[in-house]
């Protein structure tokens, strides 16, 4: 889509009525506009969204010196207003916005894109993200879109069902960050080793015994056996740290590193999850089994129990749910029910909109107590693509627009006129230039206006309907 096109008046008035729509339908269910700033300061994005996000920003220092940024997403500055103190009220608060952001997106012939989202702040459990994946649903529906689907995953199980393998921290974030590339066949289970082995994520065989007996013990018991290992070669240590801060750091390593063998069992197990999706039921009998082989507890998967028990309370209009625990989302604060809205008739298949659980967010953000949050966004340029071309037309002023043109001594009188046809909620547009009546006709059929009155001298007022 060209430049030209995406701000074009059509387009612009699509969106109007997208957007008005849309947060009349989220204002009915408590949820309350509000605006956030465009340019940020840098580093609100970057405390909790990750790199992949972080590559594709729009960045820049201003002349006091900050490093700033054209707002990518809006969650970070909703959760910054809100931790600020700019957002009050009692819990749960609901609240929507619309506007512009800013992302590099290759192929996409620019880099601003509408959105038009929701948070709710202060609410956690399967009940809350029930109401935002159904809100999400819902209003497509209320635009008139049909054949849409969620396609569900959920962060906090996938990371637990990896945790309970006795998988390292460093080793699971990892592994989490390829299990899309693992469901799109972009990678294979060999390569993602491959590239695990060049981070450094596994140890070599002589010391992978101690790293499985690091995270085993207690923080005291193995740090008196991380003495041991390095001994007494601290005490020529120079610089700024401590015996005491290379101690803490070797452990940390230590505990961190992965064990080959417990690594490659979480690889099997996540190139499997990659490969599960489809209907909640089917889908969550194949996630059972699964676990059941790798000796995964079956608690590990009540929340996603939870959630589409809460959600089969909604009537979603017929939108179908996709249950994928390899689905994952390209900003690094979600933690827990992820999800994404498709559509088939969408080019590429992008997604319509998406959004999910982050209840770190708040904390890292400067909150002085955790805060469960949840929301999503959609995309209106993608929405708008499965709209009618005329959509919104009915949401004009009145049926009729007029043109009121005059002779330059009865200017006074169109003015007049105009204001008239406006109070009665009719749209009219005044002539400025004192067209002839032919000049008027054509500028009438370019503009798309049905009828033009000129003023005559004596006050007269003639119709002409074009």
């Amino acid at each position: 889509m060209s430049p030209t096109l995406e701000h074009s008046p059509a387009r612009q008035r699509r969106l109007v009525s997208i957007r008005a729509r849309l947060e009349r339908f989220l204002e009915r269910r408590g949820y309350t506009p509000i605006g956030t700033p465009m340019l940020e300061s840098t580093d609100l994005y970057l405390k909790k969204s990750g790199g992949e996000l972080a590559a594709r920003m729009y960045s820049f220092t201003d002349p006091s010196g900050r490093r700033v940024s054209l707002r990518p997403e809006f969650t970070s500055s909703v959760v910054q207003s809100f931790v600020d103190g700019a957002l009050k009220g009692p819990f749960p608060q609901r609240w929507v916005y619309a506007g512009p952001v800013f992302r590099y997106e290759p192929g996409s012939g620019g880099g601003e894109f509408e959105q038009l989202g929701a948070e709710l702040l202060g609410a956690g459990g399967a009940a809350a993200d029930a109401e935002v994946l159904a809100l999400a649903a819902q209003g497509l529906s209320a635009l008139g879109i049909t054949g849409h689907r969620l396609r569900v995953g959920h962060m906090g199980v996938a990371a637990a069902m990896l945790d309970s393998l006795g998988l390292s921290e460093r080793a699971r974030v990892f592994l989490m960050g390829s299990l899309a590339r693992l469901r799109a066949g972009e990678e294979t289970p060999n390569e993602v080793r491959e590239k695990a082995v060049r981070l450094g994520l596994l140890t070599p065989d002589n010391t992978a015994q101690a790293a499985r007996v690091a995270r085993e013990l207690p923080m005291e018991d193995a740090a008196a056996m991380a003495q041991g290992f390095v001994g007494d070669g601290m005490t020529s240590a120079t610089g700024q740290r401590t015996p005491d801060d290379i101690l803490k750091r070797y452990l940390k390593k230590l505990r961190d590193v992965g064990v080959p063998e417990v690594f490659d069992r979480a690889l099997a197990l996540s190139a499997e999850l990659a490969g599960i999706s489809g209907p909640p039921q089917r889908t969550l009998g194949k996630l059972r089994r699964l676990a059941a082989r790798f000796s995964v507890p079956a608690a590990v998967l009540q929340p996603v129990d939870d959630l589409l028990a809460a959600l089969a309370r909604y009537d979603l209009r017929g939108a179908p749910v996709v249950l994928d625990l390899a689905a994952a989302r390209g900003i690094a604060y979600y933690t827990g029910a992820v999800f994404d809205v498709e559509h088939p008739r969408v080019k590429g298949l992008p997604a319509l909109g998406g959004g999910g659980r982050y209840d770190g967010l708040v904390s890292a953000l400067g909150g002085r107590r955790p805060t469960p949050a949840m929301g999503f966004a959609y995309a209106l340029d993608r929405v708008s693509q499965l709209l009618p071309s005329d959509f919104g037309a009915e949401d004009a002023d009145g049926g009729t627009r007029v043109l009121v043109t005059a002779q330059e001594a009865a200017l006074d009188e169109a003015v007049a006129t105009a204001e008239r046809l406006r109070a009665q909620g009719i749209p009219a547009e005044l002539d400025l230039e004192s067209k002839s009546d032919a000049e008027a006709a054509k500028y009438a059929r370019l503009r798309g206006i049905q009828t033009v009155m000129r003023v005559g001298q004596d006050g007269r007022v003639a119709e002409q309907f074009i």
